[in-house]
């Protein structure tokens, strides 16, 4: 079971964090020295960010997030299988409104016969 955001502290949501660049970061194949590379950072400082040691700036999460060619908001996003539907809708306005539709229905009562 995963936590929910509001109930971490900032070191924790580092942490968690970092967890998910790594995982995404091999999901894509990539070693550290790879993808710090692609980054242009040194790979020690890629290091504290999967370690959650360092702080991310919202431009570096960009970054990271266009390195591993995923959207941005599925670095910020648990369980894994939420992070992937966000970054399958990413750009697919056609998609977007079919999740919403199935959201909406989910939500309605049950009709009587």
């Amino acid at each position: 079971m995963h936590e929910q955001p509001s109930k971490l502290n900032n070191a924790e949501l580092a942490v968690a964090l970092g967890r998910r660049i790594a995982r995404m970061r091999l999901a894509a194949g990539l070693t550290l020295r790879e993808m710090a590379a692609r980054l242009g950072i040194d790979h020690s400082t890629l290091v504290g960010y999967e370690a959650g040691r360092r702080s991310i700036r919202v431009t570096q999460l960009v970054a990271i997030a266009h390195a591993l060619g995923v959207a941005p908001a599925a670095l910020l996003i648990e369980p894994p299988e939420a992070a992937a539907l966000v970054n399958r809708m990413e750009g697919d306005i056609e998609f977007v409104l079919q999740v919403s539709y199935i959201v909406a229905t989910l939500d309605l009562p049950d009709a009587e016969p």
